[in-house]
């Protein structure tokens, strides 16, 4: 295993290929396609984004030893897993070198369970009429959306970015299943409140669609030969990643609640005191004290494991149909995220009580998760 590197095509977008010098961002497993680190982008201070730091990943279920034994090179402490418990069922736990403190933050807007029911029916007629004609592309800029708007999924990702700016979680890796939508719009609150610009938010955003080419590829060979779906290309607005989805979380945190420094502080109840600790940990100790600028330019992709996986069951019970089985307390400045119980909890500061609710945050000490019953 190694960190990826030499030269390769990168596209920040629709349009043509241009080759530019391969980022050592990619981390190279074979069980995981989309796991990088988003060290390196440079701030509008000039401050580099350090390096080792803070990763974001696919589903991380499938990995082999050699994987493992390279994440345990990286230090990791801490791993948040955003899948819902059904994705955990489908595709199984993660796979963990020893000693990390595993936190799972279930975010259902990832979850696209309702596009792997339309792929399985095999209906080409029902496929287009819910996917075709743009719909498609309106459910993921709803997906992205509802980050912002909807509480539970917002909650998540407050407690994910307390938890990233508490001392002592770094180096941290948090991931989804594709490592696309969830792990996307969670880098992009980070790199934002680090004053990244937003252009190279969303040259980030967008690599997804890069490294999962080759799986999308044969996803779609995949679907025709089995006769699953006569247009494929009715699900590149769910496989690919456009602006348009990262644009739509943006424009409604400022609709919302009017600038993304405000969303910071009241959708996702980060403090300032929080901040200056997320830009030691990220920036170094030369990061200025003052309030970095959110700086906010115009904002102007391909075939997933996990679905490919999905389309594999939907390929079974094509084949075989009758083979199936199947709010708040008072804060110390220095108070950031969760109690340090091995409990299921609620997304809580230290202080604060807790809503015993089984599906909101699970938290442990990982060792190598187990693959669910196919």
């Amino acid at each position: 295993m190694m960190m990826a590197g030499g030269r390769k095509a990168v596209r920040d977008g629709p349009g043509p290929m241009t080759p530019e010098p391969a980022s050592p961002r990619h981390i190279v497993l074979d069980g995981a396609v989309n796991v990088r680190d988003i060290g390196g982008y440079r701030n509008a201070h000039g401050l580099e984004v350090v390096r080792g730091r803070l990763l974001r990943g696919d589903s991380l279920s499938r990995l082999t030893a050699a994987d493992t034994e390279r994440l345990g090179q990286l230090g990791l402490r801490t791993v948040i897993d955003f899948r819902t418990p059904g994705e955990v069922l489908l595709s199984g736990d993660d796979r963990l070198p020893g000693g990390i403190e595993s936190v799972h933050l279930p975010v259902s807007g990832g979850d696209l369970g309702a596009v792997y029911e339309i792929i399985a029916s095999g209906d080409h007629e029902r496929q287009r009429r819910e996917l075709g004609d743009g719909r498609a592309a309106s459910l993921m800029v709803g997906i992205n959306r509802a980050f912002v708007t909807d509480a539970r999924q917002r909650e998540a990702f407050g407690v994910a970015l307390r938890l990233v700016c508490a001392p002592g979680r770094l180096p941290l890796l948090y991931h989804c299943s594709g490592g696309k939508d969830r792990s996307g719009w969670m880098t992009a609150i980070v790199l934002t409140a680090l004053g990244v610009p937003r252009e190279l938010v969303l040259r980030d955003y967008l690599l997804s669609n890069d490294l999962h080419r080759t799986g999308y590829a044969k996803l779609r060979l995949d679907l025709i030969k089995t006769g699953i779906m006569a247009d494929p290309g009715l699900l590149r607005p769910v496989l690919e990643q456009s602006p348009t989805y990262l644009q739509a979380a943006f424009e409604e945190a400022d609709r919302s609640y009017g600038s993304f420094s405000a969303f910071l502080a009241s959708g996702l109840d980060v403090t300032q005191a929080m901040l200056d600790e997320l830009r030691r940990g990220l920036l170094g100790e030369l990061a200025p004290p003052e309030p970095l600028p959110f700086v906010s330019l115009p904002l102007a992709g391909l075939g997933l494991g996990w679905l490919a996986l999905a389309a594999a069951r939907a390929k079974a019970a094509h084949a075989e149909p009758g083979q199936q089985g199947e709010h708040h307390a008072e804060r110390d400045q220095k108070a950031h995220v969760l109690q340090p119980v091995r409990r299921a909890l609620g997304p809580q500061r230290v202080g604060a009580a807790g809503r015993h609710d089984a599906d909101d945050v699970e938290v442990h000490r990982g060792g190598h998760g187990t693959e669910s019953p196919a």
